[in-house]
């Protein structure tokens, strides 16, 4: 929600020292050095937590191990969301360390306005405050007065700032005060692409090695379909390699993290019940939304360093030597895999760029675009697409589709426009089914008409695939969405 804001006042701060953007490419690569920027200040923040814990030398190599994983190289480099919200975060846990460890109270007013900052910020930063009660219970030598006491402030603090920063912001939108309440609780999308599934718990292991160093093939789908693959037996043997050292590192950290409940002044079940559910708590994004969507992945990556540094702190020599080892390994993969893709992404032309413009050479003000979330449209929707009557495919229901044709027909034939399919009508019926089919509830003969009675203008390919821009002149004479949808049913 605050992402926005932020990029106004970097670009104004920009601005003031003569370094402002002239044209788009500019502008977007302010946005980058922004996220460069949060993105160094949570990994510097990061690392004086691990500090405090364990120590400088632990706290560095946890620190690089952070920083060079997928996740945060890729959000580090370009122009999403999500660090903003991270670095708030890291700031929060810093602010809470020091506090704890000089039990000044006070200092943890701070922290409760700063989680209203990182959630503000990129929603899914709200659950550092697991980390956060985590810390408050399991910090050596609390009792439960004590750490009641600081969930209390942080409480309050976070409280008071979050009907301050998220009332401004909400009536800023428009919403009535009478509405604040129930947006803060509605998350877009949920009920598409919410939901327990078993795939999603199978492809966790899978998601975390792909946003540690990328041990996982691009355009993953899926297990099954990894198993048709190219290379399809190399991949999975490098996979069960790399998760078999994973386990061997988590069930190491787990027993670090038991002997330090073991040193707890509260009961050794509370330590570990309490400590457990906030790590489960913070993944849970991931098994809920998609466990290979990296934006997601930046506060569990920190969780888990952060847990694993605990460990360490608590561990036997012995076991110090491994958990050492092993995230010099994990730092070796990182840079290996992870630095030369940056780089070269760095050099080279921004992907999909031409096709881009050539979709806005076709494209006017007048026009609608009904597209799905490929790299072409993404970048046209970003740079070009300000004014346009956009519809997101993926994330729209049939009921709003089907509002959005018929209004779409409406207006672009009064304004002597045309409506482009960029994507949606190449695919075929059982890839339309897997998702669009079955979870947004779109038939795929819904469109035939559409399909039957649009015109290509342009081609493109996006990894390898190829795709079309389809124009549908008005009228076109298609039967309403929905009465073609219930037909099909």
């Amino acid at each position: 929600m605050l992402y926005p804001f932020w990029i106004r006042v970097w670009t104004g701060a920009a601005g003031l020292v003569g370094m402002g953007a002239q044209d788009w490419d500019e502008f977007i690569r302010l946005c980058q050095a922004m996220n460069a920027f949060c993105a160094a200040a949570a990994i510097g923040l990061l690392f004086s937590i691990l500090q405090k814990i364990a120590g400088t030398r632990f706290a560095l190599l946890g620190a690089f191990q952070f920083g060079f994983a997928e996740a945060l190289v890729l959000h580090a480099t370009n122009s999403a969301e999500p660090v903003t919200g991270l670095m708030f975060s890291m700031a929060a846990l810093r602010i809470l360390a020091a506090a704890l460890g000089t039990e000044r109270h006070a200092l943890l007013v701070p922290v409760g306005f700063l989680l209203v900052l990182a959630t503000a910020s990129y929603e899914t930063m709200a659950l550092t405050v697991v980390v956060v009660v985590c810390g408050c219970f399991c910090w050596p030598g609390t009792r439960i007065a004590t750490a009641l006491k600081r969930i209390l402030i942080v409480g309050v603090s976070g409280l008071v700032s979050l009907v301050v920063v998220y009332g401004r912001a909400y009536a800023s939108l428009g919403i009535r005060p009478a509405k604040m309440l129930a947006q803060l609780f509605v998350v877009a999308d949920d009920q598409y692409y919410g939901g327990l599934r078993a795939a999603k718990f199978v492809n966790f292991p899978f998601g975390l090695l792909e946003n540690l160093f990328q041990a996982v093939p691009r355009g993953y789908q899926g297990v099954r379909w990894l198993r048709g693959a190219p290379h399809a037996a190399a991949w999975l043997g490098l996979e069960l390699v790399c998760l078999t050292m994973l386990t061997v590192l988590g069930w190491q950290i787990m027993l670090g993290v038991a002997a330090a409940a073991r040193r707890s002044a509260l009961p050794r079940r509370m330590v570990g019940l309490v400590a457990g559910a906030s790590l489960l708590a913070v993944c849970f994004p991931l098994v809920y939304r998609d466990p290979m969507y990296d934006k997601m992945w930046l506060l569990p990556l920190a969780a888990l360093t952060i847990a694993a540094t605990v460990a360490f702190r608590f561990s036997s020599s012995g076991a110090r030597r491994l958990l050492f080892a092993g995230f010099a390994v994990l730092l070796i993969a990182e840079v290996a895999r992870n630095v030369p893709r940056a780089v070269q992404d760095h050099l080279q032309v921004m992907p999909q760029l031409a096709e881009a413009r050539r979709l806005a050479s076709v494209v006017n003000r007048r026009d609608a675009v009904i597209r799905d979330f490929d790299g072409v449209s993404e970048l046209w929707a970003a740079i070009w697409g300000d004014g346009v009557n956009i519809l997101n495919l993926p994330s729209s229901t049939r009921q709003e589709t089907a509002e959005w044709l018929a209004l779409a027909e409406t207006k672009e034939t009064a304004e002597h426009g045309a409506i482009y399919f960029v994507t949606v009508l190449d695919y075929d019926r059982a890839r339309w089914d897997a998702f669009l089919g079955h979870i947004m509830k779109v038939p795929y003969s819904a469109l035939d008409c559409y399909r039957d009675s649009s015109v290509i203008v342009q081609r493109f390919s996006v990894g390898g695939t190829a795709h079309t821009v389809r124009r549908l002149d008005r009228p076109s004479f298609c039967a309403p969405l929905l009465a073609v949808s219930h037909r099909s049913q």
